[in-house]
């Protein structure tokens, strides 16, 4: 397939400073069917869309069809580039028959080669994941993309989440370990895989996973908050606390270095209020846990009159 044009570091993409409004304007020039517009004003409208990352699978799928259909001769060879536009946008707008069209299309083109395209074989193995066909899926990702590219991240990533598809999570975790060994910077992997083992129960592994991820991005306050909730329910776990003497404790350093990152973020307020409660106020946090009241009471203050009364409740449950 057709490699679409990185612009260099000299060639900046350009983004709309209002990309809504400029949308909302360019469909308004395409008419209300959109049959005004010329090829050119719909190749427009589609790298419109690509450079101000906006996802609108059901206009790619609509004016990308048109462009195929009508003016296949306006694109030349990127005709193929656009055949694979379509088939994404289709599968994320659930137009299967639209994606297998296009599939096929690039198959009589490009499927006929002795050694396989990955690219080609890429797509397939997405069409297949979007029906629900995670067997044949994950055949193509081992045995035709891994047998000519062994670490191929996509197909490595796309392996584990075959696996979460079937419900099979100790698989999942399996593939998904596999793959940050050769990708450990991934931060998303990290959190994907501390859901993995949430869901599995084993707050523990999540919370070396969340650990990882504040390594990555020490300045992201979601990773901080998430450490610290994984602590607190080690605390409330009988068993073993994964090494940590007082989670508790260390929960509470952690919800208040999210505060840090993102003042205000009531679930690090709650947090830091139910580490503070189970760790019993005393003389010394009296003054911290007072703080926190009073920062909940303000965050709730600012919505509507079923915030506040949600607030009663919330104040009740934590003096209790």
């Amino acid at each position: 397939l057709k490699t679409s044009r990185i612009p260099g570091p000299m060639e900046p993409v350009e983004r709309s400073a209002n990309p809504d409004k400029e949308l909302k304007e360019r469909l308004e020039a395409l008419g209300p069917d959109g049959k005004k517009g010329s090829p050119t004003e719909i190749k427009e409208l589609l790298d419109f869309l690509q450079n101000n990352q906006m996802r609108k699978p059901l206009l790619v799928v609509k004016y990308g069809k048109r462009l195929i259909d009508n003016y296949p001769g306006t694109l030349g060879d990127d005709v193929w580039e656009m055949r694979e536009k379509v088939l994404i946008a289709a599968l994320d707008a659930d137009e299967k028959k639209t994606a297998e069209q296009m599939l096929q299309e690039l198959d009589r083109q490009f499927g006929r080669s002795t050694k396989p395209s990955l690219r080609l074989e890429r797509l397939r193995a997405t069409y297949h994941e979007a029906c629900g066909n995670w067997q044949s899926a994950e055949n193509i990702y081992k045995n035709v993309i891994m047998r000519e590219d062994t670490v191929n991240p996509h197909a490595i990533r796309r392996i584990a989440c075959c696996y979460k598809g079937q419900g099979n999570m100790e698989g999942a975790v399996q593939w998904l370990n596999k793959y940050l060994r050769i990708f450990p910077a991934d931060v998303m992997g990290w959190i994907e895989l501390a859901e993995m083992y949430v869901s599995l129960d084993r707050v523990d592994y999540a919370k070396f996973c969340y650990e990882e991820a504040i390594l990555i991005e020490p300045q992201n306050y979601l990773y901080p908050l998430l450490y610290a909730d994984s602590l607190y329910a080690l605390g409330s776990q009988k068993k073993k606390h994964g090494g940590v003497k007082n989670p508790y404790d260390v929960a509470r350093q952690y919800y208040i270095q999210a505060l840090e990152l993102a003042p205000g973020n009531l679930r690090a307020l709650l947090g830091l209020a139910m580490c503070l409660r189970a760790l019993k106020v005393t003389s010394h946090t009296a003054s911290l846990f007072e703080w926190v009241d009073s920062e909940i009471t303000r965050v709730y203050s600012k919505s509507g009159a079923e915030a506040r009364a949600t607030l009663k409740i919330v104040r009740a449950a934590l003096r209790q």
